[in-house]
Order: C-alpha cells, then sequence, then structure tokens
C-alpha cells in the first residue's frame, strides 16, 4: 500500500481545512487486565475477542440473535444482517438491531474465517468504525462515493484502507475538498498503524457528501463504544461555523448554517 500512495506525497502537504486529531491506539491487553476477565462459560460453542478495545473472551452469538457493533460477533458463517429496507443500516447495527443469518441468506458470498488467524493488514474495509471482529462480520456493502451519515462514511473509507483498495481510496484525489482531504487522512491513518501495529480505537476522518463536499455536522471515530466529539463545519470548505459547539451527540448543524445566512 505505501509505495501506492508515496507518489501522492504532495498532497499531504496541503493544509487541511477540518479539525482533526491523531489516531488513538487501544490500550494493550497486559497479563493484569486478562487477570480480571471472567471465565468463558463452559457450553459456549465459540469463544470470541469482545467488540472494540476489550480484552477479554465473550460468547460468540448464533443464528437469529441480536447483533451489531457493540456486540460479540457472530459466530463463524454467520454474518451481522440488517434488513435490506432499513433505511439507517448503520445506526440500527449502533443499536444492536441487526441479527446473525448464514452469510449466504445474508448476501455474503465467501466464508468467514477466524479474526484471529488474520493479520490485520488483511483485513477488510468498512462499518463505522468498528473492531477487526466486526471489520471482518460487518462488510456492508456500500461504496465510498454514496451519500450516508457518520460514521458510515468514514467507516467504509477506513475499512478500505485496511483492504488496500487502492481503486477506490485514488477516486477521493480526484473528488470535492472533503474527499481529498478524506484521501490525506487515510494516508495518516496508513503510517500510524504501520508504526504502532496496533489497532486504533479513535481517529477523525471529514463526512463527505456524494458531491465531494462536507456534511455540516463532523464527528471523531471511536470503536470503543464511547460517544464521539462532534462539530459543525461549513458544507463548502469544512471550516467550523464560528459560535457552534464541540459535543457529544448532535450539535444540530442546521440552525448555525441558518443564522448564516
Amino acid at each position: 500500500l505505501l509505495p501506492l500512495l508515496l507518489p501522492l506525497l504532495p498532497l499531504l502537504l496541503l493544509p487541511a481545512p477540518a479539525r482533526g486529531s491523531q489516531p488513538v491506539l487501544c490500550a494493550p491487553c497486559t497479563p493484569e487486565r486478562l487477570a480480571l476477565c471472567p471465565p468463558v462459560p463452559p457450553e459456549c460453542p465459540e469463544p470470541a475477542r469482545q467488540p472494540g478495545c476489550g480484552c477479554c473472551q465473550a460468547c460468540a452469538l448464533g443464528p437469529g440473535q441480536p447483533c451489531g457493533v457493540y456486540t460479540a460477533r457472530c459466530r463463524l458463517g454467520l454474518r451481522c444482517h440488517v434488513p435490506a429496507g432499513e433505511p439507517r443500516p448503520l445506526s440500527a447495527l449502533i443499536r444492536g438491531h441487526g441479527t446473525c443469518l448464514p452469510a449466504s441468506e445474508a448476501g455474503g458470498t465467501r466464508s468467514e474465517e477466524p479474526a484471529d488467524s488474520i493479520e490485520p493488514d488483511d483485513m477488510p474495509l468498512e462499518s463505522t468504525e468498528i473492531t477487526q471482529d466486526q471489520l471482518l462480520n460487518y462488510q456492508l456493502m456500500f461504496p465510498i462515493g454514496q451519500d450516508k451519515s457518520i460514521p458510515w462514511n468514514s467507516i467504509t473509507a477506513y475499512e478500505n484502507m485496511k483492504a488496500k483498495r487502492i481503486s477506490e481510496l485514488k477516486k477521493l484525489k480526484e473528488k470535492g475538498p472533503c474527499q481529498k482531504e478524506l484521501y490525506r487522512a487515510l494516508y495518516k491513518l496508513v503510517k500510524a498503524r504501520q508504526r504502532s501495529r496496533g489497532e486504533i480505537y479513535k481517529f477523525y476522518l471529514p463526512n463527505c457528501n456524494k458531491n465531494g463536499f462536507y456534511h455540516s455536522k463532523q464527528c471523531e471515530t471511536l470503536l470503543d463504544g464511547e460517544s464521539a466529539e462532534c462539530w459543525c463545519v461549513y458544507p463548502k470548505n469544512g471550516r467550523r461555523i464560528p459560535g457552534s459547539p464541540e459535543i457529544k451527540g448532535d450539535p444540530e448543524c442546521q440552525q448555525y448554517l441558518s443564522s448564516q445566512d
């Protein structure tokens, strides 16, 4: 991935218009932390690592069980599926409103492998800011160019980066200002992961619309289940709107856009 991105290094020297933050790594699973983990029930047919930055083992979910971004993953051969008519699939997954179904029924085309057996650089990409287990399970098929709400867009882009889908990423630099910034941010994430060799749980990727400009609401991406900081920007350039708050939740950016008219 890096050799393919190096020719684009000059692009990284351009000033980024929107607020960003350095990627934050999950705390290591030390022997002390592991010693605090409760035992997996003996009747559990398939243990799986906890979502987010958890170090403990949980029981993988079986067919028909509810699932989501912050639940344990589905068992091998299953996939966390949301109904085709669900208007906000990411929101449904965050609320745990998915269902574990066989991959064939959920639209999957390949069998799942245990996440622990897959190298981080080989992980597939997308689903809002999710763990390695979930990145494998929640391959929700939305291309980067679609207009979707936070953190769906950034998760898709981050997963594409991890899956080395270079052709998808290169399209970003040819788009509007938000997608150009997204391309730069993804490059920085690649470098951060190479240096740390660990899983990143907190980062910022700009939330872009289908035309390459900014959604007025921008948020950090968190993979540990905590509420993310959000703020308001101008859609054309990604600059913070003066007087708008930065809060955990919805800053209701439309009112600040209206006040600027």
